[in-house]
């Protein structure tokens, strides 16, 4: 029998605070999202005998109890038995309790939270019994998966603590979104677990993003067969998801990113771009009645989203006419309206926004409809997002924050940079009146997975919940006993561990395109750095990997999400051990070609190389059918065969140097001679490296008949011959290590070039001598012209006295400057680091009247070599290597690990930077003035593959930027010759060449990485083009020129 007592009966603080005192410390409880106010007690609730469930009438309460019962099931292994017997009179409702058999609880009016609405809920559990009091339905479903959270993560010896919790929701809606229209389609039974675990976490509304993965029937080649979700899986999941409290959002992209769409012949016409529809079309609109037709009907809930965001190229279509009379702004609230009036007029719907565009054009947006929801976002780790937020705002419009989880082209989330977006931008939000929250999550590149997403998706769900008022650290211990039941936090380790390796160098942010860079025979960097960075990753994965086995094995819910982890965790693994296997192969590959070394220790060498290959091959090969599974599991087939063929390629690739080492053991076992690295494709290549041994050696002298030039101090001599290759260099910087036989005990040293075909004329050539503690370097300058597949030859003398240094017009030198900085000057050129960011804060062209390049100022983003994020404003610390007259280098170290070592040679008006890791940005942000549209001089933009044309404008609506794919150079030009240009000479990839100031002179965005870059600045008296194809070649270390050593001579 159940006892009820009245509010009247019981004290105001009902919540069992009268009989309970804090026996532990609340926070150690594993709850998600954590409730707003806990107090627990000293007593203890037994789950493990004979118990009964009694929920007050109505289906909600039945779905509630139904959960909860199977909840005790799972975790003590017997259910409570459902009473049946009418809710007695006068007792709280809605309400669920649960007692011991042949106890009596009591029914009294828990004290509700007076926030919430009918969201909020009460709950309290003490020996005799667990009583959930709730406003509404929703709140008693809330507070059913607390319990449930108690029964799961709680328990001790199948008994729970004696706790009173009052909770309630900061913001009114709170759900996440999944990108079904890139590539993968989510099955509906994966719809279906993602509406299960929303509400499980408190969420209330789930959406899904649309472009064209959709059926429509009445426009069928617009959806994919194989990978679109059907009308009638979508009546189905707003069915299913109705009982668990949880609302669909639909969704159609309503004018940008509709590139699927109009790729067909039968909508082209409806084109403003190649992927936005034309807004001055009637039959756009026919078109999304059409669209909505077929989706928003189905969907009961009042909103309905219909994206318009990222809409570049506005205005430049059959828009422009109307474009150039109202602005762009105007065209883009002229569509909106169109679209709000034919969803509400229509469809009774309320219209969500993305707010990007709009945010653009602030004097258009009072023409948007005041009832449109306006979705804010943004995904960067930003300290505050209230620039973003405070516009709609102030106008007066309802708006969610959207932040996003990461997801996007990543091996795995970049869990740091969701956790502060989520945290910062929804704590914002709940400041300034967010009406809710949409996470997002989207599949860019098509190949990620759903399930990874959870921990940023219930991240989420945890600051919306709380208003962000919950430390990560705090969730990440929680979560896993929560989500999967495990007894410890194994999971949450693994994340820590595994959130680390997003900001490792050399590994790109863990994009996808870092795993499909396989690094073969090639480093970034250097060898060394290679090693390092391998190594710097396993050390975090594979402990992280041992955490997600070790949760796995603990697992007793949702264990097969951690598999998703786990694939993603080993990914990042095979990447660090196939760079450490790769190199250790091309070592023992290079051992065989070695002089002197025989057949046998050959054969056991390539076989060895010939090993670790295999293994990788075939590491690589073993993760297709994995990722095949886990695909088909979550989603429908449409696009996977796009992410197997990397797969294939990854292994053909690997398959071409197995081939080529098997068929090496062969002929050495045989008796042939072993193959070349280089033929074998397994030459290592350091892309940061200029190489200092030299190429050869030769045992005689080089010129034994040359005169002695050298002053009379001078009593040795050693010959040197440099091959340019086969390309073209010009004015080619050297650095050359001596032999012992040089450097010890000689202070002076003087280097003659040698002319052959004149009778062995020398003629002077201006050198420095550089000393280590383990090597000395003679520096120079290969002069003038250097023809393709030539040599130059050149004598060095030395001795032990000091000799005046040969004349150096150019000479290049470093001196100290205010605030730390450091000046870099030579005769062409003069230039100042600075300690923040080891910017170039000023580029001085002397032959141009020492105007400045750069965009004024001294911190920040102003000047030269930019890397963005946290490397522009962190402190850096100048260590000068070389100090001149041929050759100027600076080691910069910032507080965060970055090193740029920065170059400058004589007479040359070109910096040298190789960083210790690829990045995908680097900016030269120069002086709007000088190449700008609207300046004194007008220039023009050229690209290494010859495209060319004028400097572009910044509008409101456009950065005025023009981007290149796939060159290694990027310029602005002149008529007075004046010249800026950023080169990359090893790799090929995007660059950007913006109108100056803020919106870039020359760099790369996003694009693909790079470790070494060249900032020419100065006048080009001839071919731009020419000139800096010349410097690509000359400064290139892909294809380094090659140095023979010649014996030594004593006069």
């Amino acid at each position: 029998m159940m006892r009820v007592y009245s509010a009247a009966g019981i004290s105001a603080v009902c919540l069992l605070a009268i009989s309970m005192t804090a026996t532990a410390d609340e926070a150690e409880l594993r709850l998600v999202p954590f409730p707003k106010q806990v107090q627990l007690g000293a007593g203890k609730l037994a789950l493990a005998g004979d118990l009964k469930l009694a929920v007050s009438p109505g289906d909600a309460g039945a779905m509630a109890a139904s959960m909860l019962a199977k909840e005790i099931e799972a975790c003590v292994g017997k259910a409570p038995t459902l009473v049946t017997a009418a809710w007695p009179a006068g007792a709280p409702a809605p309400a669920l309790v649960l007692y011991p058999t042949g106890a009596q609880p009591r029914l009294e009016a828990l004290v509700l939270p007076a926030q919430g609405g009918t969201e909020g809920y009460a709950l309290s559990a003490a020996p005799e019994r667990l009583l959930i009091h709730a406003a509404g339905t929703q709140g008693l479903l809330h507070g059913v998966q607390t319990a449930r959270q108690l029964i799961r993560a709680n328990l001790t010896n199948h008994s729970l603590p004696e706790i009173a919790i009052q909770d309630w929701p900061s913001l009114r809606y709170r759900g996440f979104q999944d990108d079904i229209t890139r590539g993968p389609s989510s099955r509906l039974s994966m719809l279906e677990t993602e509406v299960v675990l929303s509400s499980e976490f408190k969420m209330n509304f789930f959406t899904y993003y649309m472009e064209h993965q959709y059926a429509f029937t009445k426009h069928p080649a617009i959806g994919p067969a194989d990978g679109s979700l059907t009308p009638g899986e979508l009546r189905d999941l707003v069915a299913f998801a109705q009982p668990y409290g949880v609302d669909i959002l639909g969704c159609q992209q309503s004018f940008g990113h509709s590139w699927q769409i109009l790729r067909h012949k039968e909508y082209e016409h409806l084109r403003e771009t190649s992927g936005i529809l034309c807004p001055v079309k009637e039959e756009t609109y026919q078109l999304l009645d059409e669209l909505y037709a077929e989706q928003v009907p189905l969907t009961p809930f009042p909103m309905f989203n219909i994206c318009c965001d990222e809409t570049e190229g506005l205005g430049t279509g059959p828009s422009k006419e109307l474009a150039d009379k109202i602005g762009v702004g105007g065209v883009y609230a002229q569509h909106l309206r169109r679209v709000h009036d034919l969803l509400k007029d229509k469809y009774g719907k309320r219209m969500m926004m993305w707010g990007d565009i709009i945010l653009r054009h602030p004097e258009n947006l009072k023409e948007i409809p005041q009832d449109t929801v306006m979705l804010t976002w943004g995904y960067h780790a930003g300290d505050s997002f209230e620039n973003q937020i405070t516009p709609f705002a102030k106008s007066g419009y309802d708006f969610f924050v959207c932040p996003g989880v990461s997801c996007w082209s990543r091996i795995l989330p970049d869990f740091a940079c969701a956790n502060k977006n989520i945290r910062n931008f929804v704590r914002d939000g709940a400041k300034l009146g967010a009406l809710g929250m949409l996470n997002t999550t989207w599949d860019d590149d098509g190949e990620n997975f759903n399930a990874p997403n959870w921990h940023g998706a219930l991240w989420g769900a945890e600051c919306a919940w709380n208003g962000s008022t919950t430390e990560i650290d705090a969730f990440n211990r929680r979560i896993g006993a929560v989500l999967f039941g495990e007894t410890a936090d194994h999971f949450g380790q693994a994340i820590a561990l595994l959130t680390r390796t997003h900001t490792l160098p050399g590994f790109d942010g863990m994009m996808d395109r870092r795993f499909w860079a396989l690094d073969v025979a090639e480093c970034p960097v250097s060898e060394a750095a290679s090693r390092a960075q391998a190594q710097a990753l396993l050390d975090l994965v594979n402990p992280a990997i041992e955490h997600l086995q070790q949760a796995k094995r603990d697992a007793k819910f949702n264990a097969r999400i951690l598999d998703y982890f786990l694939f993603g965790a080993r990914r990042m693994q095979l990447m660090g051990e196939r760079a450490l296997a790769f190199l250790d192969a091309a070592h023992a590959a290079e051992k065989a070609t070695q002089p002197g070394t025989d057949k046998v220790a050959a054969t056991a060498a390539l076989t060895q190389a010939l090993t670790k290959i295999t293994a990788i091959r075939d590491a690589h090969a073993a993760l297709k059918p994995e990722y095949e599974t886990l695909w088909l599991e979550e989603s429908k087939p449409f696009a996977l065969d796009n992410v197997l063929k990397r797969f294939d390629r990854a292994v053909t690739t690997y398959d071409g140097v197995v081939n080529k080492l098997t068929q090496a053991v062969a002929d050495v076992e045989v008796g042939k001679a072993a193959p070349s690295v280089s033929t074998l494709g397994m030459r290592i290549v350091e892309f940061g490296v200029r190489q200092t041994r030299p190429s050869a050696t030769a045992d005689k002298a080089l010129a034994v008949d040359a005169s002695w030039v050298a002053p009379e101090e001078l009593k040795g001599r050693m010959g040197l011959r440099v091959a340019s290759g086969r390309v073209a260099r010009s004015n080619l910087p050297v650095e050359i290590d001596l032999p012992a036989g040089v450097a010890t005990g000689n202070q002076g040293f003087a280097l003659f070039e040698l002319d052959a075909t004149a009778g062995n004329k020398q003629t002077p050539v201006p050198c420095q001598v550089d000393r280590a503690a383990d090597k000395t370097t003679l520096v120079f300058v290969v002069p003038g012209a250097f023809a393709a597949n030539t040599e130059r030859s050149f004598l060095v003398y030395f001795g032990p006295g000091h000799v005046q240094s040969t004349a150096n017009p150019g000479a290049v030198t470093c001196s100290d400057a205010p605030n730390g900085m450091t000046c870099v000057e030579n005769s062409r050129v003069r230039l100042l680091i600075g300690t923040e960011g080891a910017h170039v804060y000023r580029w001085e062209v002397k032959d141009a009247n020492n105007v400045d390049l750069t965009e004024p100022g001294e911190k920040d983003w102003a000047g030269f070599a930019d890397l963005g994020g946290p490397s522009r404003n962190a402190k850096s610390k100048i260590d000068v290597l070389s100090k001149g007259p041929v050759m100027c280098r600076l080691h910069c170290t910032d507080e965060l690990g970055t090193e740029k070592l920065i170059t400058a040679y004589a007479g040359m008006a070109c910096v040298d930077m190789v960083l210790n890791t690829a990045v995908n940005w680097y900016w030269n942000y120069d002086d709007a003035k000088l190449f700008g549209a609207d300046g004194p001089t007008p220039g023009n933009f050229l690209f290494s593959n010859g495209k060319t044309g004028p400097i572009q404008r910044q509008a409101k609506d456009e950065p005025g930027q023009v981007k290149n794919d796939g060159v290694n150079w990027s310029a602005k030009t002149r008529q007075d010759g004046l010249l800026l240009a950023l080169i990359t000479p090893e790799v090929k990839t995007r660059h950007t060449i913006g109108p100056g100031g803020g919106m870039g002179g020359v760099g790369i965005e996003w694009a693909q990485p790079v470790t070494h870059f060249v900032t020419f600045g100065g006048i080009a008296k001839d071919d731009p083009k020419a000139l800096l194809d010349t410097l690509q070649n000359t400064l290139s270390l892909r294809d380094q020129a090659e140095v023979t050593l010649f014996a030594l001579e004593k006069k």
